[in-house]
């Protein structure tokens, strides 16, 4: 048996290496667009230590790998550190194993450099801290180092209004309110319907927020989303998300958009 000793030396040592050379990325988009061409939505999953409303559960990321490594399509990684508890150290780690999403509170270029430097495949962008001119001046700076962006807006209208002007964006809609911290599932639910009638074809729009349980991932699905982001129910209950994949093409493949 390994002793705690000879594990953290270990673990230093894969900290050091992925310092020195960070994974290359691959992409968000593909990943989501990969599980589309299977006839279901695909599956963000997120390693989410913390929230703003407290701890939510503590789980290593080689564990946290071992329970998604064969459900997730893609992984969030939260980067922000004082609410989120967030690393990019972590954000290296899971990008080694699959695309990642640097979740972060980003307003300013350093960031966006860093989320690049871990080997994030792809930034997030939310219009609410943003604002319409630093969102397109950061997109267009993330582009630039070769970084997907994930754009979070609150509302259908929006979510719309973002897919048209940036094509080549995933687009969230976030049940979180932002100033409020509430989450209103349902809301985010009529939003995405609205959204998903009106987005041009080639567009991936992701459900963010809210999702902690298969009978709301089933009904985002519904909805016609291209993506679920999940994040406390992963931390909280591993087990309960191992058939998800299956469930959703299912639904998927009797027709129920």
């Amino acid at each position: 048996m390994t002793g705690f000793i000879e594990e953290a030396r270990a673990r230093s040592s894969e900290r050091a290496r992925l310092a020195r050379s960070p994974p290359q990325p691959g992409s968000l988009r593909a990943a989501v667009e990969g599980a589309l061409r299977e006839g279901r939505p695909g599956l963000i999953v997120e390693y989410k230590r913390c929230s703003p409303r407290g701890f939510t559960s503590y789980m290593t990321p080689w564990q946290f790998h071992t329970h998604y490594g064969s459900v997730a399509d893609a992984y969030s990684a939260l980067v922000e550190p004082y609410w989120f508890c967030g690393s990019p150290e972590v954000l290296a780690w899971l990008a080694q194993h699959k695309p990642t999403l640097a979740k972060d509170l980003a307003i300013d270029e350093a960031q966006i450099d860093a989320h690049r430097a871990y080997g994030a495949s792809a930034t997030l962008l939310i219009v609410d801290i943003l604002g319409w001119r630093k969102l397109d001046y950061l997109y267009n700076y993330a582009s630039s180092l070769g970084l997907e962006a994930l754009i979070e807006v609150s509302s259908g209208k929006e979510a719309v209004e973002v897919l048209n002007s940036y094509p080549e964006a995933l687009v969230g809609i976030n049940a979180r309110d932002l100033h409020t911290l509430k989450v209103s599932f349902e809301g985010m639910l009529n939003e995405l319907m609205w959204a998903a009638e009106r987005k041009p074809s080639r567009s991936v729009l992701i459900a963010e927020s809210g999702i902690d349980s298969a009978r709301k991932a089933l009904l985002a699905a519904k909805a016609g989303v291209d993506g679920l982001l999940i994040g406390t129910w992963a931390m909280a209950d591993p087990g309960s998300l191992s058939r998800l994949r299956e469930t959703l093409h299912n639904v998927r493949k009797h027709g129920h958009r």
